[in-house]
């Protein structure tokens, strides 16, 4: 007995440890090895893709600047992607052919803009899923819309819920209070279960703050540029049809009409158009650049190889420029950028170009990195601004210098996982995308209190190694750090229980050695961060009072149709995994609430 009892325990020692090296070998594989590259994975080469379009023969729209107030009509239109291609339906807001107008808005403006909903059919009606939690059939025929501004302190009424919808012919006023200082904020549909149809169709916008400092006139005590000097450029990729209509299908291998996990296009969209190009001047140009796109990380390069400037995040001006060569930008992220072109001769030319490895999922099935963003063609004439400013912050005339980081000993976890529903075989759409092993209906969400600080980690422990964005609503936070985690070790060792019942272990004892700091341009206030795959991320919070907010964080409202809400959400900001459980409430408590 004891011979058979101890044969038995080596086998069990061998096994565990070839499976522990074996996972642990995977682990190392899937760790990204250059700034958050993907692995190189065998490319079956099973994508649907665009026909073939000449790079940098479209000119760069500019979207027309808008103060809020007054109606904005979300309707179909007409818009043509690419030269060679044929004008197809697109959505629009304010009656812009794709995406929407630039709202530009003055600090402690308090502003309402009404939005009405003049859809018809969804122009994607057959991708969408209606087994994907909130869609149903009826999204097809009458499509409804939720406008939310992200990055913003609104009021909940105000804040774009997925649960407030309107469908065609209803409307809805939003008070966009405009309380925090000058910051890059944008807006775009939220609307439960079709988030990214919604947006992908074109429902998205660029919407600035000024105030006494950046102003966006010529004359600002900064010295940025201004003006036709000052462009927001809102990056997406998409798959084409012959037609130029828009396909969100990326492989015959999936269904249309079921959700896929993500959508990797082979054309680079700028403000609208297929790899466009800019005429600029021999000056320093600031670019507000959005990636708009539903699933994929950019990593931003002059083809030249040259340096450019970062002077600003989602939530405002950093302390001073950041030089770099490279900048990583994923889904629902703002960077506020400068490149001096001031150098080049007439006739010469750089382009923006993305140098990451995309998801090794997308990969597999056919998808590649798009190299192409847009192209920028120096004219001979002499820009306005010709230098860069050594200081943003924190000086005389200047904005206050950024806060130094507190690191909160109060510590919230947050988990993002791939499980997989034996019982739901549906292709892609078998996998379970959650945050903390939660559904968005569970009736277990966090209650922060008001006034409170806290340290979140978000632990990416998807074994499919996937990135992921955290954005969490109402609020704008600051990045402190990221470390390594052991992701097969920390999932093989945390028994996972059934979907619904929290689970966010503490990954202490897993993580590797080595703290990774924030890039330099990821220092300044955040509404959304990177959470590359394998990585623990942590960030600063703080949860604002009903007095500094000006309004009842907590407070119940009513919803267009009549339903009471309450809360906000915070959630993956790849819109795929929006859409698929990765989002989740909460409620901001008052300090004597339980």
């Amino acid at each position: 007995m004891k011979r058979r009892h101890f044969l038995q325990s080596s086998l069990f020692a061998s096994t565990t440890l070839f499976f522990s090296r074996a996972f642990a070998a995977v682990n190392e594989a899937f760790v990204p090895s250059r700034d958050h590259d993907y692995p190189k994975v065998p490319n079956l080469g099973l994508s649907f893709s665009s026909p073939d379009t000449e790079a940098f023969v479209d000119a760069l729209p500019v979207p027309p600047m808008i103060k809020p107030g007054g109606k904005l009509d979300i309707a179909e239109t007409s818009h043509q992607f690419h030269r060679d291609l044929p004008a197809a339906p697109s959505w629009g807001y304010g009656g812009v052919s794709h995406l929407g107008p630039t709202f530009e808005s003055v600090v402690g403006e308090d502003v309402t803009t009404t939005f009405v909903n003049r859809l018809q059919k969804h122009i994607l009606a057959d991708d969408i899923d209606v087994h994907v939690h909130g869609a149903s059939v009826e999204d097809r025929t009458a499509p409804p819309v939720s406008v939310h501004l992200h990055g913003a302190p609104n009021a909940p009424v105000d804040d774009g819920h997925p649960l407030d919808l309107f469908r065609p012919g209803k409307q809805k006023a939003y008070r966009f209070a405009n309380t925090h200082e000058a910051s890059h904020l944008w807006y775009h549909d939220h609307a439960m279960g079709t988030t990214r149809l919604s947006v992908y169709a074109g429902l998205a916008g660029q919407y600035l703050i000024r105030d006494a400092f950046d102003t966006g006139k010529e004359d600002n005590p900064l010295k940025l540029p201004a003006g036709k000097y000052e462009i927001p450029l809102a990056i997406n990729d998409k798959v084409l049809k012959k037609d130029g209509s828009l396909r969100y299908q990326g492989t015959p291998l999936n269904p249309q009409d079921v959700w896929a996990g993500g959508l990797c296009g082979d054309r680079i969209l700028v403000n609208g158009k297929v790899w466009p190009y800019l005429d600029v001047d021999q000056g320093v140009y600031r670019f507000r650049i959005l990636n708009a796109t539903q699933f994929s990380d950019y990593r931003l390069a002059l083809s030249s190889g040259d340096n450019f400037w970062v002077i600003g995040s989602d939530g405002g001006l950093l302390d001073k420029p950041c030089l770099v060569k490279e900048l990583i930008i994923s889904c629902g992220e703002r960077y506020d950028v400068l490149i001096d072109f001031s150098k080049m001769k007439s006739g010469e030319h750089v382009d923006l170009i993305n140098t990451i490895r995309i998801a090794w999922a997308g990969q597999m099935v056919g998808a590649v990195t798009v190299p192409n963003i847009m192209r920028f063609k120096v004219a001979d004439k002499k820009g306005k601004v010709q230098s860069i400013p050594s200081v943003l912050r924190g000086e005389a005339h200047l904005p206050a210098a950024l806060p130094e980081l507190k690191r909160p000993k109060q510590i919230r976890r947050a988990t993002f996982n791939t499980d997989v529903d034996l019982k739901n075989i549906r292709w892609v759409a078998t996998a379970v995308m959650n945050m903390n092993n939660l559904r968005f209906h569970d009736e277990i969400f966090d209650k922060p209190k008001q006034g409170t600080w806290e340290t979140w980690e978000f632990i990416n422990s998807d074994v499919l190694f996937q990135h992921h964005a955290a954005h969490v609503h109402l609020i704008q936070f600051r990045v402190i750090e990221r470390q390594y985690l052991d992701v097969f070790a920390y999932n093989l060792n945390n028994k996972k229980p059934p979907l619904g019942t929290p689970w966010a272990p503490d990954a202490s004892a897993y993580l590797k050695p080595g703290i990774h700091q924030p890039a330099p341009y990821e220092l300044g206030w955040k509404d959304t961060v990177r959470c590359p795959p394998g990585m623990v991320t942590r960030v600063e919070v703080y949860w604002p009072t009903e007095a500094e907010l000006g309004f009842d964080p907590d407070t119940i409202f009513q919803t267009v149709d009549g339903k009471n809400l309450q809360g906000y959400v915070w959630h993956c900001h790849l819109l795929d995994h929006e859409d698929h459980e990765m989002m989740q409430r909460f409620r901001l408590l008052a300090q004597s609430e339980k």
